[in-house]
Order: C-alpha cells, then structure tokens, then sequence
C-alpha cells in the first residue's frame, strides 16, 4: 500500500500523507473477510497525516468520514481536537469525552439558529 504525498501552492510541500479509502478497504482485504459495514465506512473515509509543529508530542491526524473532518494532535501541553463540520448542513455538535456526558456545541456559536 502506497500513501500520497501533497504539495504545497508552493512546490515545498506541507509533509501531509493521504490514504483514501479504497486504499483503507483493500488493506482491511488482505486480512481475510471482513465485516461489510467496516467496509463500507472504510470506501468513504480518507486519512490525512501532517507532522508535527515544533513543540507538539505528535503528528496532526485528521480523518474525514460522514462528511466531517475530525483532527486530533498531542500539543505541548494539551490534546487538540478539531471538528469541521463545514460540508454537513449540522447545527449542533454533541460530543462526549472520557464517558462524563454529552456537551452540546453550536456549529456557528455567533448565529446559532442558523
């Protein structure tokens, strides 16, 4: 299996690796038969990997599934998360961290009857 690797507008390149999900799906193939359902989540998941910034315990990982782009990264001090919701016409987010209830969060905090 084969990764991609993006340029940048500049020709430097930002270091950011890709696996699409064809790619995902057709590792998850060589192991044997798999759960359809996996599969099928699989085909429309892409994974994009960005090194770290100086200072930050690991690469930038940010996975895009259901039409939302979820990013995670281990900074100096703290766990960053980062939700896109930006293609989905979501209006709240309700997420849940480490089992202690789910917070709901406006998608556009300045509007958020949008």
């Amino acid at each position: 299996m084969t990764t991609s690797i993006d340029p940048s507008e500049d020709g430097i390149g930002d270091g950011q690796r890709t696996l699409d999900g064809q790619q995902l799906a057709g590792a998850l193939a060589l192991l044997g038969p798999a759960d359809p359902v996996c599969v099928e989540v699989l085909t429309r998941l892409n994974l994009r990997v960005y090194p770290g910034e100086p200072g930050d315990r690991s690469a930038y990982v940010v996975l895009d599934v259901h039409g939302v782009s979820i990013g995670v990264k281990r900074r100096a001090d703290d766990l960053y998360l980062h939700a896109d919701t930006t293609e989905t016409d979501d209006r709240l987010i309700a997420f849940e961290i480490n089992g202690y209830g789910e917070t709901d969060h406006h998608t556009n905090p300045s509007n958020p009857g949008l």
